[in-house]
């Protein structure tokens, strides 16, 4: 007996077929969260014998039920394939981000932990430069601000409330004094004194104003000339500063004036009619208008100051210009001269150094710049002073200006221990007097002569 075969109709058949692979495809889903599908929709029974696209063309639904059914499906199908996508970029993403972490890791332990300490020390160091250099541009600048400033109260004014300075004090000479004494020759006898020294308050016409200037001839008509240089020099000084009419650079205009003056007395000397083939004179010059002092020398008489700080200091206004400094020494031989002091008869060196000829043994002067000495002018001895301007401070008490009879053998420690005493006696006379006395002790102890001594001692109030 036949079986009997039931008959199932082809969109029967079709719904069946699409209701199993999709239970088929929602399994495998539930298993795996990354969902592979075909693109089609159809199962793909590629064999080679390309029979799958005729099945999928006689397969095809016609009715609209199983359209819609076919939508649904799609649409299921379209939402896992980007759900499947966001969920494998997600893992992607948490794989990457744990091997790059993980790699950082192993650099961080790898890594010298020392570099970090060497790069902030180059850092630490480079601004500390930085630092540096700042701070000594702001140094230089307010260097500069404060100079400026001193320089403009100086000679235009009184100085503000608000921004004191040391021009306002008024610091002035209150009293000087001054002593002269001649020396003695080898023989005992008593010598022209060739030292001179002038005294002139209210210089230009100023109350608390001075001139005072030490003059010491040398030569057989050295008296001479040191008698010349105290009338010429202080009036051409004073004409010049009267012709001052700005307080602009001041400074340069006053240094000018004393070098011009210095040499236009030399001028004057050459034409006088004195013979200075052999003889001169050197002189040290101080000016003060009120709380500032100019000192121009030439020669080896001296200008100090006497200064009480808690403790007593000497203040140095000028310098010897002796042949055997270098810078001296340096011209003398450039002009054809030579440095080269006495000697004995076994060749050694007597006394100071004292500036020949080179091919003759003249003039033999002992001090490298001066007045007159025509000889000596022609090997490098010059006229032109040396300038040092000093503003006086509370404690500046005292002001010596002298020869080299009383710097022989004197220093200048000793002579302002001396003065102070003197001067806390407000005794400018006896201070002069006790320095000549001490000097001629020192020069009868310490040579067969006496030079000349002169001395001038100015008191500071």
């Amino acid at each position: 007996m036949k079986a009997k075969v039931s008959q199932i109709s082809p969109d029967k058949l079709y719904a069946s077929l699409l209701k199993r692979k999709s239970e088929q495809e929602q399994q495998a889903r539930l298993k795996s969260p990354i969902v592979t599908t075909n693109k089609y929709l159809v199962p793909s029974n590629r064999n080679g014998s390309g029979n799958s696209k005729i099945e999928a063309k006689k397969t095809r639904p016609t009715s609209g039920k199983d359209l819609k059914d076919i939508s649904s499906v799609l649409l299921k199908k379209t939402h896992a394939r980007q759900n499947s996508k966001l969920i494998e970029t997600k893992e992607n993403t948490q794989n990457l981000s744990a091997n790059a972490l993980s790699l950082l890791l192993k650099i961080k332990q790898d890594k010298p932990e020392t570099k970090q300490p060497v790069i902030q020390q180059n850092k630490d160091i480079f601004n500390q430069q930085a630092i540096s250099k700042k701070y000594q541009k702001l140094m230089e600048m307010t260097k500069q601000q404060q100079q400026s400033i001193v320089k403009s109260k100086l000679f235009k004014g009184p100085r503000s409330i608000s921004n004191p300075d040391i021009s306002n004090l008024q610091l002035y000479i209150k009293k000087a004094n001054g002593l002269s004494s001649p020396g003695m020759l080898y023989n005992g006898q008593s010598k022209t004194n060739q030292d001179i020294y002038k005294l002139i308050n209210k210089f230009i016409n100023k109350e608390n104003d001075w001139y005072i200037q030490v003059s010491d001839g040398h030569g057989t008509n050295g008296h001479q000339v040191a008698q010349f240089l105290q009338q010429v020099l202080p009036s051409f000084i004073e004409q010049g500063i009267m012709s001052i009419s700005s307080c602009y650079d001041r400074d340069k205009q006053i240094n000018t004036i004393l070098k011009n003056c210095f040499i236009q007395t030399n001028e004057e000397l050459l034409d006088s009619g004195i013979d200075v083939t052999y003889s001169g004179a050197t002189t040290v010059t101080v000016i003060s208008f009120e709380n500032v002092l100019y000192c121009a020398n030439i020669g080896d008489s001296r200008a100090i100051i006497g200064r009480f700080d808690n403790k007593l200091s000497v203040i140095e206004l000028s310098k010897d210009h002796k042949p055997d400094c270098f810078l001296e020494q340096a011209r003398i031989i450039q002009r054809g001269g030579r440095v080269q002091a006495y000697s004995d008869e076994d060749g050694n060196p007597v006394g100071p150094a004292r500036v020949w000829k080179s091919d003759e043994d003249v003039p033999g002067l002992a001090m490298s710049r001066s007045f007159g000495d025509y000889v000596a002018s022609q090997v490098g001895v010059i006229c032109e002073p040396e300038i040092i301007k000093h503003a006086l401070l509370p404690c500046d008490k005292f002001i010596i200006v002298a020869s080299d009879g009383i710097w022989e053998f004197l220093s200048n420690e000793w002579v302002v221990e001396t003065v102070y005493e003197y001067y806390k006696k407000d005794d400018t006379q006896g201070a002069c007097q006790r320095l000549v006395q001490a000097a001629k002790e020192a020069w009868q102890r310490e040579d067969e002569v006496i030079d000349d001594i002169t001395v001038v001692i100015a008191f500071i109030k």
